[in-house]
């Protein structure tokens, strides 16, 4: 049951950005834990293409918590990953991944302050299930990081205040001044705010919705579409199912420009637009420590003024193996479709990868 349980939580916890942790010291108020991964890529970006992508990195964190009462407590945690050859030469070899402190109650919730986890993901997470590319539906990574600027994934600078009870989640942040780093002109966050709700039911079905308004100021013109004063938003409904060794997931989101448009999301030089998505994801742990899993997606942007419509679908075949609770062998193959967009009216990119993770 452990390698089925970790064969279960470990992809999705480390991809997700939670490496696992040993306790190094711990008595009776204080906890302090040290945990991290080991991670080798190799990607073909498309399948005719002779070159591979292939990136070695190292996941480190520190962890802290201290009972201040019997009902609260304080806990910080420090996150970063250091790439030992960086995929592209646009990417910083070194980056912080994680850093906040959280004052908790057990009868009002917890309040946390810095980068951490949004409350918009605390829904989209149910569609963050994959080890070599990312939901394309579901915009956690749309802007090509960590969905950091736009709080989406691992926000920065956010002040975040959560409650749970019985089942029920809800969650709220906002978000202070941030730059984005992504973009070579002076892009910036003015504000950014993101509210969620959800519901866990005892036979594993979970159910909620979540919205988010990313306010930006640009210097001058547009920058991908963006001009001063626009608003990236999202509005995610979504559900997941795990049972045993079973999950599926599915997720619609209404988006203003928080899609990119073209064939591959991540693009830096394409537009954001507005668009309607839709995503579903399932597998399967076997005792075995095999796990099929399969993803598909559909984004349909809206037609405007700058000639962007048409959709893009995204198609996903994976298989991972958990030779130990810690370490996990995953493949990955994929399919990207364009169709309908007035520059190219049909278009295909196939492509995949190998991913290893060594956690401790």
């Amino acid at each position: 049951m452990k390698l089925k349980l970790s064969a279960v939580l470990i992809p999705t916890l480390l991809f997700a950005g939670q490496a696992s942790a040993i306790t190094v010291y711990e008595d009776d108020q204080t906890t302090f834990d040290v945990g991290g991964v080991f991670v080798l890529d190799a990607f073909q970006p498309k399948w005719g293409d002779d070159e591979i992508f292939s990136a070695g990195r190292s996941i480190l964190n520190f962890g802290f918590e201290r009972q201040l009462t019997s009902d609260t407590s304080i806990d910080a945690k420090l996150e970063w990953d250091q790439f030992l050859n960086s995929p592209s030469s646009g990417k910083a070899n070194f980056r912080n991944r994680l850093g906040y402190v959280t004052v908790k109650n057990d009868t009002f919730g917890s309040l946390r302050f810095g980068k951490q986890w949004s409350a918009y993901h605390d829904v989209a997470r149910y569609m963050d299930n994959m080890v070599i590319i990312d939901p394309d539906a579901t915009p956690i990574y749309s802007e090509g990081t960590d969905g950091g600027f736009a709080a989406t994934g691992r926000g920065d600078n956010l002040a975040a205040y959560r409650y749970s009870k019985d089942g029920l989640n809800v969650s709220a942040h906002y978000g202070f001044t941030s730059t984005d780093s992504t973009s070579t002109v002076d892009v910036k966050r003015d504000h950014n705010i993101a509210a969620s709700t959800s519901y866990d039911f005892d036979f594993g079905l979970s159910l909620g919705v979540a919205y988010l308004e990313n306010k930006v100021s640009v210097t001058s013109g547009s920058v991908n579409g963006l001009k001063d004063g626009d608003k990236q938003t999202a509005t995610t409904i979504g559900g997941q199912y795990v049972r045993g060794g079973l999950k599926v997931a599915t997720a619609y989101t209404k988006g203003e420009k928080i899609h990119k448009a073209g064939l591959l999301g991540g693009v830096s030089t394409a537009e954001w637009a507005d668009a309607d998505a839709f995503d579903v994801y399932a597998h399967y742990v076997f005792e075995s420590g095999f796990r099929p899993f399969a993803y598909a997606s559909n984004v349909n942007f809206k037609e405007d003024a700058r000639g962007i419509n048409g959709d893009r679908q995204v198609y996903a075949l994976g298989l991972a193996y958990s030779f130990t609770p810690e370490t996990i062998l995953t493949f990955e193959a994929k399919q990207n479709k364009l169709n309908e967009f007035s520059a190219n009216s049909s278009t295909t990119d196939n492509g995949g990868g190998f991913n290893f993770v060594y956690s401790f």
